[in-house]
């Protein structure tokens, strides 16, 4: 009973910390949103709630002293500050490890003294009006040296195939508690290895008692990208510089052992939640499950169906109807617990610009539309990485400094836009920025220079095809290596990710005017209607949220235009594909030649674009299971999945967006 507890206040906490985090991003654009702050109050003081009841006292007493200092706020007793919100997101932050720690059933090792002291510091007003002393990457004390004992340990760790490296942290010279920031630090180090020595020492950075830099030696399986990566994401960190050294050390195994929570609490528990029972938490992995045996349960009613059909036995037809029609109302049904908001993923983003703009001292507006559109919470979860590295891109060598932007006559704040829109059955999200774009010229330099091109080529190219060398694996215009955007290879791995959940990227850019990515994907990736077609003897299913419409059409009907076959429909001029030749099947027949009544042309649409698909035989439309292609096929143009049929064949999916006519 105790887990099923456990689990409801994860879920739920997660969701309060999530919205804190959204609601002081609203509050220190406008500290006059008293919403926002009510909101956070409120979320602090549930939270606060919950956690004494379960036992994670920890958890109460910061909630506790940050519900105070938000009391202040709500009653004009303290007035917001960049400096306040910087410590509620401090904190917030701390919270958000304690719950991680929970979920992991580790024994967690943060300390909450330092942030209950610096809280408390804005509530007695006891803050210091000197700033912290400028420190430079260089202002840490001597080199720390392994003692013998310890380069012992390290040269068995390294016999084990553990790495051991030297860290080196700046935080930043404005921060106001570098106690409680250093303090997170260590915290994160802590749980990607062994920390063996620092310098200063654990218990005099924990006390403060530091400029603005020290140095750690780790002991870790995970690689220095990794570590230097983690610890860079954390506010209010500077510079990150991790040094492997030649030995290794072992790491210690970290106690699992689940939080003891209050078992006189528990019918105060069963109290608190009864009245949720309307909106049950379920795990994903049971839908997931649920999910897969729909799927099974949709094969084998077509299956069912066709057998019902060919007998022709009345009674069975109109129960066999009657068994379509529910499994289909179930299917639709499920579908819908499977979709989830944009704003699932995009909601954090408003947090994420706001550190990483005022690491790089630049001004940015975020302005998110469309984040009610809900999606397939498999898109939802795969698409966070591709934006997330979307958007460092566009901060870090999209949008320009304050003052390069008002040299060239700009708002000094830049912006940048997510726009989410839906589409029969496809979702398009639109990232852009308007700051110094790409530079044509730039690209065609470096993509000569890496002999990816010729020069002959480049005079031939246009600049769209030009600019599509961006997203070549390892290209990049970029002069230096930011600890941001990283090395500019990741729009390769932005357009392979979007290509394998059956979407694509697309991007235009225009210097000194900004830049702007398309991201296309399907609404969801289980069950889709289609409309099955024949060709050559082979079966193929076309999404029916791609098609305009099905015609038949005389052969004299089909002009030639730029060596193109195409049709005239209602007085607009479509391209023919003939899916044989598209697909590569061998010709068994001549259908097409005898056709009395016309030739099948399937019409499809998207982006605003008509193509007309040559087919065999149009067989009809069915509800279909989608299935990923093995990696063997999964490049095949034009083929997005397959599924199986109600007689066992394998039919593959038509991928529309490969199909360019």
């Amino acid at each position: 009973m105790q887990e099923s507890y456990r689990e409801i206040f994860l879920s739920e906490s997660q969701e309060y910390l999530k919205n804190i985090s959204n609601c002081l991003v609203r509050l220190e654009n406008n500290a006059g949103d008293i919403e926002s702050l009510n909101e956070i109050f409120r979320c602090t003081h549930t939270l606060k709630g919950m956690s004494a009841t379960m036992g994670y006292d920890k958890i109460a007493q910061l909630s506790h002293q940050m519900e105070n200092l938000l009391d202040e706020l709500r009653s004009q007793r303290k007035e917001v500050t960049t400096e306040i919100i910087d410590i509620l997101f401090t904190c917030t932050d701390v919270l958000e490890q304690f719950i991680q720690d929970i979920r992991l059933k580790r024994d967690s090792t943060i300390e909450i003294v330092g942030y209950v002291a610096a809280l408390q510091k804005f509530l007695t007003g006891d803050i210091p009006a000197e700033k912290t002393r400028p420190l430079t990457a260089t202002s840490t004390s001597k080199e720390i040296e392994l003692d013998p004992a310890d380069q012992a340990k390290a040269k068995a760790a390294q016999d084990s195939g553990l790495n051991v490296c030297r860290a080196k942290i700046l935080i930043a010279e404005n921060c106001l508690m570098k106690e409680a920031r250093a303090f997170l630090i260590i915290t994160h180090l802590q749980r990607l290895g062994e920390i063996l020595q620092a310098n200063p020492s654990i218990e005099d950075i924990k006390a403060g008692r530091f400029e603005q830099a020290f140095t750690i030696f780790l002991i870790s399986k995970e690689s220095k990208e990794a570590i230097h990566k983690d610890i860079l994401n954390i506010s209010e960190v500077e510079a990150v510089s991790i040094v492997p050294v030649e030995t290794e050390m072992k790491t210690h195994a970290v106690k699992h052992q689940a939080p003891q929570g209050q078992a006189a609490a528990q019918a105060q528990t069963e109290h608190s939640y009864i009245k949720k029972i309307q909106s049950m938490r379920i795990p994903v992995q049971r839908l997931d499950r649920i999910m897969n045996l729909i799927g099974e349960l949709t094969i084998a009613k077509i299956q069912l169906v066709q057998q019902v059909q060919s007998a022709k036995i009345e009674p069975l037809e109109e129960i066999s109807l009657t068994l379509d029609r529910l499994t289909s109302t179930l299917q639709d049904e499920m579908m819908q617990t499977r979709l989830l908001p944009a704003s699932y993923v995009l909601d954090p983003f408003g947090r994420v610009v706001r550190d990483l703009s005022k690491k790089q001292n630049k001004e940015v507006d975020l302005e998110i539309t469309g984040s009610e559109i809900e999606l397939d919470r498999v898109v939802l979860e795969e698409i966070g990485d591709p934006l997330i590295h979307l958007l460092r891109n566009a901060i870090d060598h999209g949008i320009e400094s304050p003052e390069e932007r008002q040299a060239k006559g700009k708002d000094p704040k830049g912006k940048i836009a997510i726009k989410v829109s839906r589409q029969k059955g496809q979702i398009s999200i639109e990232i852009s920025d308007n700051g110094r774009g790409v530079s044509v010229a730039k690209v065609k330099e470096k993509a000569i220079k890496k002999g990816i091109i010729t020069e002959l080529e480049a005079e031939n190219l246009d600049d769209k095809k030009i600019l599509d060398i961006i997203a070549l694996p390892g290209f990049s215009t970029a002069k230096e290596v930011t600890d941001i955007s990283g090395r500019g290879v990741g729009l390769d791995v932005v357009k392979i990710k979007l290509e394998s959940l059956g979407g694509r990227l697309d991007f235009e850019s225009k210097l000194d005017v900004g830049t702007r990515f398309f991201l296309t994907l399907p609404l969801t990736l289980a069950i889709i209607k289609a409309m099955l077609v024949q060709v050559q003897g082979e079966i193929l299913a076309v999404p029916l949220m791609n098609i305009r419409e099905t015609i038949k059409i005389k052969r004299h009907e089909i002009k030639l235009v730029q060596n193109f076959q195409v049709i005239k429909v209602r007085d607009e001029v479509i391209p023919i594909l003939h899916m044989d030749k598209e697909l590569g099947i061998p010709s068994v027949s001549d259908e097409l030649e005898t056709t009395n009544d016309g030739l099948p042309l399937v019409i499809i649409e998207y982006e605003k674009r008509a193509l007309g698909l040559m087919v065999n035989k149009i067989v009809g439309e069915q509800d279909i299971v989608v299935k990923p292609l093995p990696s063997f096929v999964k490049k095949t143009k034009g083929i997005a999945g397959a599924t199986i049929l109600g007689d066992g064949r394998v039919a593959l999916i038509l991928d529309i967006m490969s199909l360019r006519g």
